[in-house]
C-alpha cells in the first residue's frame, strides 16, 4: 500500500508520557502512519528493569511485589489512565492453569499487550489484538509466524482510515495460548504486518540515531550509515547489532519493503534506510564492522581424515543427536574445525561427552581439542565481492594489532567475512578494522 506507514517503537521510545505524547505528535505527523506497534517499556534510567524482565521474575518468583512495580511502571506511562483495569488483566493471567514456558509466556506478553491498551485509551487510537493477526507455532518463546497469518493481517488492517497500536512480540497458537517471539520480537510483528500489507516504509523507532559502522560500546563515536543492503544489514544483525532483530529481515526483504531506522528523540531527522540494494563505494568497500562473543570450538584431527567417506555426515549427525547447531566449519586435510555457540551446551560435562563421541568416529589415532571463549569478528560489505586483497589485508591489520586469528569463514556470496579469535582481543579487533576502513 503506497499510503501506509508501519511504524515500530522500541521499549526505549516508551517509558513515561512524554513518550506517548510523542508517538502520537509522530503518528499524527503523517497520514500514512495508520499502524504502530509497541513494545513494553523500557528503562528509563540506567538503574531500572526493562518490564519484560519484571514479568519473567514474576512468572518464576510469584512475588507481590513485583506486581507492584510493574504496575507502578505503567502508571508512570499513562497517569490519566486507570490502570485498575491493567491491574485485573495482570491478576488474571497470573492465575492461568498453564506451566513451564506457556506460562512464563502468558506473563512476559502482558508487557506489551498493557502498554498497547493503555496507549490506544490515551490516544484515542483503536487497539488491535494481535489473535486477529499473528497465528504462531508452539514453540514457546521462540514462537514463529504461521504464512496464514498474511491474510489475517490483510483482513483485519488492510482497510484502516484511523490509526491504530497493536502490542508486539507474540501471537496465539491454534490451541489459543499466548507465545512469544525471541527476545526483540517486536520488531517481528512490525515487519511481517508491514511485508503482509505491502507497506511503502517500515519505520523502526529506537533511541540512536540509526546503524552505526561499528559497535557503539566497543568503538568511540563510530560513523552512522546513511543506506545499507538488507543482506548487509543482516550479517550485522546475526553479530550482535541489537537495533534491529535479525528474523525481522525476512519479510521486508521479501517484498522489498525498505525500513527506515531512526531516533524517536531527534524525529524528523533522517536516520538510516536498509534497501535490497545500493550502489558500491569503491573506496569503502566494507559497509561496517560487528563483533559476537560466546563461542567455542571442537577441533578435530586424524591422519588421513580428507580420505574418509561420510566423515563429515557422521560428525555433523553427533550435533543433530545432541540438537546443537553448528555455526561455522572450517577444514584443512586432516582437520576440522566445528564451530558452535557456547550456550548451547548444557553442561560442564557436555563438551566431555561430545569429545569422547567425536573420537569414537575418528578412531585409532583421531584427537579432539575443545577451545572455549572465542568469539567471531564479522566484516560486512557487498563491495568485498570481487576485491582483490581485502581479505589478507584485513589479517595483517589484525595481526599489527596483536590479534590472533584462530579461523577463518567466508562464503561464496563473498559478503562478509567471519575472523575467529580469541574473545580477550575482540576491542583492539574491532577499533583496528574500524580505524583502517570505516573511520
Amino acid at each position: 500500500m503506497a499510503d501506509l506507514i508501519v511504524s515500530k517503537y522500541g521499549g526505549s521510545s516508551i517509558t513515561d508520557y512524554e513518550h506517548v505524547k510523542r508517538i502520537e505528535r509522530i503518528t499524527n505527523d503523517d497520514p500514512r502512519r495508520k499502524i504502530a506497534v509497541v513494545s513494553a517499556p523500557g528503562k528509563q534510567y540506567s538503574y531500572d528493569t526493562k518490564v519484560t524482565d519484571l514479568l519473567m521474575d514474576l512468572a518464576e518468583k510469584k512475588d507481590h511485589s513485583l506486581v507492584e512495580k510493574i504496575i507502578g511502571r505503567y502508571h508512570m506511562l499513562c497517569p490519566d489512565e486507570d490502570v485498575d483495569e491493567i491491574s485485573r488483566l495482570l491478576q488474571g493471567r497470573q492465575a492461568l492453569p498453564l506451566e513451564g514456558e506457556q506460562y512464563i509466556d502468558a506473563l512476559k506478553a502482558f508487557g506489551e499487550e498493557a502498554c498497547a491498551l493503555l496507549i490506544a485509551e490515551a490516544l484515542g487510537f483503536e487497539y488491535v489484538d494481535p489473535k486477529e493477526l499473528f497465528l504462531v507455532s508452539e514453540d514457546y518463546g521462540n514462537a514463529k509466524i504461521q504464512e496464514e497469518s498474511a491474510e489475517m493481517i490483510k483482513e483485519k488492517l488492510g482497510g484502516l482510515d484511523e490509526p491504530c497500536i497493536v502490542p508486539g512480540f507474540y501471537g496465539y497458537t491454534e490451541q489459543g495460548n499466548i507465545a512469544t517471539f525471541s527476545r526483540g520480537g517486536s520488531d517481528l510483528t512490525g515487519a511481517y504486518i508491514a511485508a503482509a500489507l505491502e507497506a511503502e516504509v517500515y519505520e523502526n523507532f529506537t533511541d540512536t540515531d540509526g546503524v552505526y559502522a561499528a559497535t557503539l560500546k566497543v568503538v568511540k563515536n563510530p560513523r552512522k550509515i546513511d543506506i545499507i543492503t538488507f543482506d548487509e544489514m543482516r550479517d550485522l544483525a546475526y553479530s550482535g547489532f541489537g537495533v534491529f532483530h535479525r528474523d525481522a529481515i525476512h519479510p521486508v526483504r521479501s517484498k522489498k519493503i525498505p525500513v527506515h531506522v531512526r531516533n524517536t528523540f531527534n524525529y524528523p531527522s533522517t536516520g538510516t534506510y536498509i534497501v535490497p540494494d545500493r550502489p558500491d563505494d569503491t573506496k569503502r568497500p566494507i559497509a561496517a564492522v560487528a563483533y559476537k562473543d560466546g563461542f567455542c570450538s571442537f577441533d578435530t584431527s586424524v591422519f588421513g581424515l580428507n580420505e574418509m567417506v561420510g566423515v563429515l555426515a557422521d560428525i555433523t549427525r553427533i550435533f543433530a543427536e545432541e540438537k546443537i547447531s553448528v555455526e561455522f566449519i572450517t577444514t584443512g586435510i586432516d582437520d576440522m574445525a566445528f564451530i558452535i555457540r557456547e550456550e548451547q551446551l548444557e553442561s560442564s560435562d557436555s563438551a566431555k561427552h561430545m569429545t569422547e563421541k567425536f573420537c569414537s568416529v575418528l578412531g585409532k589415532g583421531g584427537s579432539v581439542d575443545f577451545q572455549e571463549n572465542l568469539g567471531a569478528l564479522v566484516v560486512a560489505g557487498n563491495g568485498l565481492k570481487g576485491k582483490r586483497g581485502i581479505a589478507g589485508n584485513i589479517q595483517q591489520t589484525l595481526d599489527d594489532a596483536g590479534v590472533n586469528i584462530k579461523f577463518i569463514s567466508q562464503g561464496p556470496s563473498e559478503r562478509c567475512i567471519v575472523y575467529g579469535i580469541n574473545d580477550s582481543d575482540s576491542k583492539k579487533a574491532l577499533n583496528a578494522v574500524y580505524d583502517e576502513y570505516l573511520a
